[in-house]
């Protein structure tokens, strides 16, 4: 028994570093930076990642806003038609992104094919070792181009990653505009996998804390170790293990908080039979509930942990 409590406090120390790891998610790449095929292929599979997600957005989105877009049609015309504008502008910036990555793609491949042309080594500047695309004038960095293919391949690189950005930027702004019709109608329009980043990031900052404390947890435990060849039934002895039992429990509490909130997107997904849905604004879902009230709990834990270690 004794054994088994110094194990689980050893293992409770280093899980919040796993939680850490597993939060990480990918965002939608800010600018294309390309230095060699390793950044172009990079760039490319964030775009592949970034349009898997939107597209399944887009899906729970048209399921979810169905009904209420065949209310607002027979009871407000003008709300209608401000959502069916937002609506095929996403739409509109999926089907442009999916175009230019495609040629993005056929380029990479063209450039892995033909090494001789030596893409990247076209450019001179040592301390970037950046292409001067998106924005920079061409004839900058450039160094006694080999062949007019090599500056069309890195005119084609800039068009398309240019215009891949400035639909990923619409499509957020399309994204923004139908929130903020759906809240002037008193509806909250939630993304899942938004909110949910948004949770993680306040767990994260109390996972930091937790990480603080591990050195006052290492102490008890050499204490403990101290106490039980002294004796293990002395009075500071049990005493030790009461603190470190209740310790147990408490890193238990929280080892199950942080394991929900990194699975609360197919939580939150299967309660909601989809990752994006309408709601009435005050209105709160189940593992919305849940999560408040297990943050709540976490801070309090979080609080208690010293004040036990202090008495010892």
């Amino acid at each position: 028994m004794i054994a088994n409590c110094l194990n689980r406090l050893r293992v409770s120390i280093v899980f919040g570093t796993l939680f850490l790891c597993l939060s990480c998610v990918s965002q939608a790449p800010a600018s294309w930076i390309l230095r060699d095929i390793q950044s172009l292929d990079a760039n490319i599979m964030n775009t592949v990642q970034w349009l898997k997600i939107e597209k399944s957005n887009l899906k729970f989105l048209n399921k979810s806003i169905k009904k209420k877009l065949n209310f607002f049609r027979k009871t407000n015309f003008l709300v209608f038609q401000k959502i069916e504008i937002e609506i095929n502008s996403i739409e509109k910036n999926i089907k442009n992104i999916e175009a230019s990555l495609t040629k993005q793609k056929k380029l990479a491949r063209k450039v892995k094919k033909r090494p001789k042309l030596k893409i990247f080594d076209t450019y001179d500047n040592t301390n970037t070792k950046r292409l001067p695309l998106l924005g920079g004038k061409k004839e900058i960095g450039l160094k006694n181009s080999k062949s007019k293919t090599v500056l069309k391949i890195l005119e084609s690189l800039e068009k398309n990653s240019s215009l891949i950005i400035v639909n990923q930027k619409s499509y957020n702004s399309s994204l923004n505009n139908l929130i903020k019709l759906f809240k002037k109608e008193k509806y909250d329009l939630v993304f899942i996998r938004q909110e949910v980043e948004e949770y993680k990031y306040i767990i994260k900052e109390l996972i930091i804390q937790r990480k603080q404390q591990n050195i006052h947890l290492e102490k008890l435990i050499l204490k403990l170790n101290d106490a039980l060849l002294v004796s293990k039934k002395s009075s500071y002895t049990l005493n030790l293990l009461d603190i470190s039992q209740n310790i147990e429990n408490y890193n238990s509490i929280m080892d199950k908080f942080e394991n929900f909130v990194n699975n609360l997107v197919d939580i939150g997904g299967k309660e909601c039979r989809g990752l994006v849905y309408l709601k009435k604004i005050g209105h709160k879902k189940d593992y919305q509930k849940k999560y408040e009230m297990g943050i709540a709990d976490y801070k309090t834990t979080l609080s208690e942990i010293p004040k036990l270690i202090s008495s010892i």
